[in-house]
């Protein structure tokens, strides 16, 4: 997500937060819809295949469409390119159909605009977190099928996001790939957690390497500085953090108290976010006080961040969180998400999800990896 228009997800995350504070007062019930693993499965299939129909012939997505008017919307993004690309790879690694044929379109894009660096480094885009999703991704083929031949390039983008590390554990946002230098002070309220990520998974995929190092230094600033350096009032729900520590956890590795004590925090968080939206209607009174609905990619990144907490909380029993409520909340989401879900004979239409008649390719993205991970917690008929 670039940093002019990935503010579409934070601004309205931060939106919720604040008005999470009347939640208590108010008396609104929840809609959580009640679906199953088998539907779950279908909606993200539904997903998928809007991304592949849409998707052009060089591997880009069809990235802003407006129902309204009939038109796709100019723009594109770099950042949700490569995100959509693990979305993809995290379906074809279930088996999902049209998952894998997209997901190699898009690959060779991303690599066609690579940048080369000195050193042997590559970056997918100046947005750094674009090319944390692209080592989230590319890793999660590597799982899925076996293949090494994407290993020179891992270690290549790894030794890039390595550089984005500041000795305290802050991420850089922005890379001068020109001057091959960082945009002094550059900061996302994403990109950390993805950068974490990437460098967790490598660790992962690469014991020996030492990719561990700039993970933890990131994971130890996330939990105990960010918050607080980087102004983030309210706190950034942050599903990609929420990834960051289910891979660590399975390294093997213990999380600090610190990191525990966060994640348990965004547990909460995340919690209480999907308890609002589930109150939200499409019309009366409570359209009123609950306002619209918030964007789909908002609603999956929340999916996704429980996702991550609900692994993490299988494997680390030090993490002192309500499983029962982790997974409640996770199903609540999927149910919403195949609520909202349009269907139409429309294949412009049919499989996305649309707010104010606008889809973006990121509402596609977070559902559906927020749609699998929900599999986890829901029942088959």
């Amino acid at each position: 997500m670039g940093t002019t228009v990935r503010g579409r997800v934070g601004a309205g995350l931060l939106a919720w937060v604040g008005g999470l504070a009347v939640v208590a007062a108010t008396a609104h019930p929840e809609g959580c819809p009640t679906i199953t693993a088998d539907e779950a499965m279908a909606s993200a299939q539904a997903g998928i295949d809007w991304i592949a129909e849409n998707q052009a012939a060089d591997g880009r997505f069809l990235y802003r469409y407006d129902r309204d008017d009939g038109e796709v919307l100019p723009g594109y993004n770099y950042v949700r390119h490569a995100g959509t690309l693990l979305a993809l790879e995290q379906a074809a690694a279930v088996g999902l159909d049209n998952a894998t044929p997209a997901a190699e379109r898009a690959t060779a894009f991303a690599i066609d605009e690579l940048t080369e660096l000195d050193g042997d480094r590559w970056a997918f885009t100046a947005d750094t977190g674009g090319t944390g999703l692209l080592v989230a991704a590319l890793v999660e083929h590597r799982r899925a099928t076996g293949s090494t031949a994407s290993d020179p390039l891992l270690r290549g983008l790894g030794r890039f996001l390595a550089g984005t590390v500041t000795e305290r554990g802050a991420v850089v946002a922005l890379w001068d790939l020109e001057a091959d230098e960082p945009v002094a002070g550059s900061r996302s309220p994403f990109f950390t957690g993805e950068i974490l990520w990437a460098l967790a998974r490598l660790h992962a995929e690469f014991p020996d390497e030492g990719w561990d190092e700039p993970a933890r230094r990131i994971s130890a600033y996330l939990a105990t500085e960010r918050d607080d350096t980087e102004r983030r009032l309210p706190p950034v729900s942050d599903h990609w953090g929420a990834y960051g520590w289910d891979e660590i956890s399975a390294w093997p590795a213990e999380l600090t108290d610190d990191e525990l004590a966060y994640a348990e925090r965004q547990a909460g968080l995340f919690g209480l976010q999907v308890r609002y939206e589930s109150q939200r209607r499409a019309s009366g009174l409570v359209a009123l006080t609950r306002g619209p609905f918030a964007l789909t990619a908002g609603v999956g990144t929340l999916g996704e961040g429980l996702g991550g907490i609900h692994r993490l909380a299988e494997r680390d029993p030090d993490l002192d969180v309500d499983r029962e409520d982790v997974a409640d909340r996770l199903a609540c989401v999927a149910g919403i998400l195949v609520e909202r879900q349009t269907q139409s004979d429309d294949p412009r239409l049919d499989g996305a999800w649309f707010r104010q008649g606008i889809t973006q390719v990121d509402d596609q993205q977070h559902a559906i990896s927020a749609l699998l991970a929900a599999t986890a917690v829901l029942e088959d008929p």
